[in-house]
């Protein structure tokens, strides 16, 4: 009896094994060059269509990391997979960038914030759906990275720090314009959430994680104008900075101080581009080369 329960469980763990690859594959593979389809959210709004923008290189194979692209206020995704095609032919990316559209996703409440703030189920967050799209098309990467410029910038650096639990190995931030501060003590915060942890549905143990995962701000070094369109001028954006590249500054000092607080290593970057402003190709670019550029 013994070698037949040994061949049964022999034959049990071979279909385990198989099962478990099977779950790293995605139900829609990426072809070669530039490609969409659009892509239902089962698990979060699947009334809510996205259409997907893809691009891969003919050399990637699923050694190749999966890279997000979050397009700025205008949702123009296919703009954005443009910007990256090139950095993705040198430095061997899968480029998966997707269009939540005005109609579904009205307004920064549901791009930039994520659809958080009166919605406990975080399948629903507009951030899961990035979760979500990622078990749709890899072919075996077990994490991903994931780059936004503006509105795109601050849907990164929201999502990174109220889903520090995500699959994103790393994530980079480009030129956002305001941010959530990592302060999560009421009595500490200037302002409370959307403007900082405090008040929103995650805390220390959150930012703990968070700080130490992989994160690269970046900035514009002549992304200054406080009268920029589509700035926040609000009170609680103000006490972060005057421009963009102020409030950038002023987040990261607060994310380097909270680290030494909690006495967690800290995993965060700020890179600078060097005459630029507030222009998302040049700062795809620089992005790249900053991230990718120094393997």
């Amino acid at each position: 009896m013994k070698p037949r329960r040994s061949r049964w469980m022999a034959r049990a763990a071979g279909a385990a094994a198989a099962l478990a690859g099977a779950c790293a594959l995605g139900a829609t593979p990426i072809p070669n060059g530039n490609w969409s389809f659009v892509f239902t959210d089962a698990k979060g709004h699947p009334d809510r269509p996205i259409r997907v923008y893809t691009y891969r290189p003919r050399s990637c194979d699923t050694k190749c990391p999966i890279q997000f692209v979050i397009a700025g206020v205008h949702r123009d995704a296919s703009h954005y997979r443009d910007d990256w095609s090139l950095l993705a032919d040198r430095y061997r990316l899968l480029i998966v960038a997707p269009e939540f559209s005005q109609k579904d996703w009205p307004g920064a409440a549901e791009y930039n914030l994520g659809g958080v703030e009166g919605q406990p189920d975080r399948d629903k967050w507009t951030y899961a759906a990035i979760e979500h799209l990622f078990d749709e098309v890899r072919d075996g990467q077990k994490g991903y990275a994931i780059f936004g410029h503006s509105a795109g910038g601050q849907f990164v650096q929201r999502m990174f720090l109220l889903m520090p639990d995500s699959r994103a190995t790393l994530a980079m931030a480009a030129n956002p314009g305001w941010y959530l501060m990592p302060e999560w003590r009421k009595d500490k915060a200037a302002d409370s959430y959307p403007y900082s942890l405090a008040g929103s549905p995650v805390g220390e143990a959150a930012l703990r994680e968070a700080l130490q995962k992989r994160f690269v701000l970046l900035l514009g070094e002549k992304d200054t104008d406080p009268e920029a369109k589509n700035l926040n001028e609000s009170a609680g954006a103000k006490r972060q900075g005057e421009g963009r590249l102020d409030r950038g500054e002023n987040f990261f000092k607060a994310a380097t101080a909270a680290a030494q607080e909690l006495g967690v290593k800290f995993g965060w970057e700020l890179e600078e581009a060097p005459d630029t402003a507030h222009n998302a190709a040049a700062m795809s670019k620089f992005a790249a080369e900053a991230v990718y550029g120094k393997k």
